[in-house]
């Protein structure tokens, strides 16, 4: 499953960036929350034009804790690099966007059991690869002096895997901050 999304990204992303006549609107964000879980910096393009189809490619730091049924929890920390096809909905500065994506990461666990007087971390040697599938729906502004925000939910799309880290649905909302390049 996961070498088709990603193969299926890669053609979408390749053939997009191929068609294009129009010069393509590009810009560079600094993100919070969202896909990335804490920080993010993306990169986000048109295929042509400041309107349509587009990408965007990040990378980001993420940490967590996913709660376990004994008294401990498994805190989840890497890098992820998320991928999206995005569509922009109207023709002036206020767009709706949507988009689907995919976050590839690089992923380590600790375990940490609760004791009555405080908590202990104990390190695990578990770094692997990991991912989850994303939708994106939220509001972007982009003014003509080169200034971009957004704002959104991006709720993840679960499924059984070995490699999918998130095994329930997770809603992360985000604000980002950008200049058009």
């Amino acid at each position: 499953m996961k070498k088709t999304i990603i193969a299926l990204m890669c053609l979408i992303l390749t053939t997009g960036a191929a068609m294009s006549q129009e010069r393509a609107e590009r810009s560079i964000s600094i993100e919070a929350l969202g896909v990335h879980n804490i920080v993010g910096v993306n990169f986000d393009s048109r295929f042509k034009g400041n309107h349509g189809f587009g990408y965007r490619v990040g990378v980001g730091y993420t940490q967590g804790t996913h709660a376990r049924m004994s008294p401990s929890a498994t805190k989840v920390q890497g890098f992820a690099f998320p991928l999206e096809i995005n569509y922009l909905l109207g023709k002036n500065e206020q767009k709706l966007e949507l988009g689907l994506g995919c976050s590839l990461g690089y992923y380590g666990e600790r375990i940490e059991f609760l004791e009555s007087g405080g908590h202990a971390y104990f390190p695990t040697t578990d770094r692997s690869f990991g991912y989850f599938v994303f939708g994106n729906i939220g509001y972007r502004l982009q003014t003509k002096s080169g200034l971009m925000i957004r704002a959104g939910w991006a709720p993840s799309i679960n499924y059984e895997d070995s490699k999918n880290i998130r095994r329930r649905p997770l809603t992360s909302l985000y604000i980002s901050v950008g200049w058009r390049l």
